[in-house]
């Protein structure tokens, strides 16, 4: 434990800049005890109304309860939601004056309907479509400034039309000529080519090598193998149940899981990517950060909701379960 508590100690200060889909989680809490006698469906009286960060401001968030800076680059709208967003991030101390508000496309609000500890449906209101090239025009002016405030780079791609492929491939380009790591989780794979490490969960990965994992993972180095090729990038596949797998192009590492009770994944990866990106800042190396996320993930979803995880959560976590190994 004392290494890994020692690199931890060390996220309070350290710089991170993430990029991308900027979004609110609105959760309504309901009971449900009747059907409507206007159709077949369950009727869910509103008990209680919530509403958090999400997307790319959700891992802003876990930065920041992790202990160290966040900036965030993004977009929402000249709605109330944006103004409520923007109250939201001043709050937990997120810098976003680089941020842009567009009057063409509304903030991103994911609503979900809980009764107990399920979620009944999720309602989106959002737009997907690319910005417009104005809209990327000053994103991409604004960048220099913004890489040259931050120590590494998360891009969180929710393909909600923010981050372009020219976007992209300036982030990549422009970090890498001030040596700045640039993490991303994508949902277009094909932008990033060249970053420091992509993060696929285990479909996104399996899609992309159009090859599926054995239930024992005994394909995984093929499957790795393919990503490589493609994106030149060090591998963090997220497996849910069964743990994370990194690859830095020389073999395959694999840890388990560590989440004991799972009540909601919802914005586990954020919290994997924030902690990835402040132990890899820290000067960690990039088996023992993914240690250290894998760890804030077990955290994340023994939790309903989104949610954010604090240093002292993940110090009890390692206390509790003892120290992990990747294999």
């Amino acid at each position: 434990m004392d290494q890994l508590s020692k690199i931890i100690e060390n996220f309070p200060g350290k710089r991170v800049g993430i990029v991308g889909d900027l979004m609110l989680d609105r959760y309504l809490s309901c009971e449900i005890k009747r059907i409507s006698q206007e159709a077949p469906i369950p009727i869910a009286k509103v008990l209680n109304e919530k509403f958090v960060l999400g997307g790319a401001a959700n891992v802003a968030a876990n930065v920041r309860s992790l202990g160290g800076e966040a900036e965030v680059l993004g977009l929402f709208g000249t709605d109330s939601k944006g103004e409520m967003m923007l109250k939201m991030l001043r709050e937990q101390g997120i810098e976003r004056s680089l941020s842009l508000k567009s009057s063409d496309r509304p903030t991103t609000v994911k609503t979900r309907i809980v009764s107990g500890n399920h979620q009944i449906v999720r309602i989106d209101m959002e737009s997907d479509e690319n910005i417009s090239k104005n809209e990327e025009e000053e994103i991409l002016s604004r960048l220099p400034e913004f890489l040259d405030r931050s120590e590494i780079i998360i891009i969180s791609d929710y393909a909600k039309g923010f981050v372009t492929e020219n976007l992209a491939k300036k982030i990549i380009l422009l970090a890498k000529e001030r040596g700045i790591k640039v993490l991303v989780d994508p949902k277009k794979f094909e932008y990033f080519t060249g970053a420091y490490l992509i993060k696929p969960n285990k479909e996104e990965a399996e899609h992309t090598a159009g090859v599926r994992f054995m239930a024992d993972y005994s394909n995984a180095s093929e499957i790795l193998k393919i990503l490589h090729e493609k994106f030149n990038s060090n591998l963090a596949v997220t497996l849910g149940k069964d743990g994370m797998m990194i690859s830095e192009g020389k073999g395959i590492s694999r840890t388990k899981s560590l989440a004991k009770e799972v009540y909601d994944v919802s914005g586990a990866g954020d919290t994997v990517m924030a902690a990835l990106a402040l132990g890899l800042a820290s000067g960690s190396d990039l088996k023992t950060s993914a240690l250290i996320s894998n760890y804030a993930a077990g955290v994340a979803v023994s939790k309903v909701g989104t949610a954010t995880v604090s240093v002292l959560e993940v110090l009890e976590l390692i206390k509790k379960n003892g120290v992990s190994s990747f294999v």
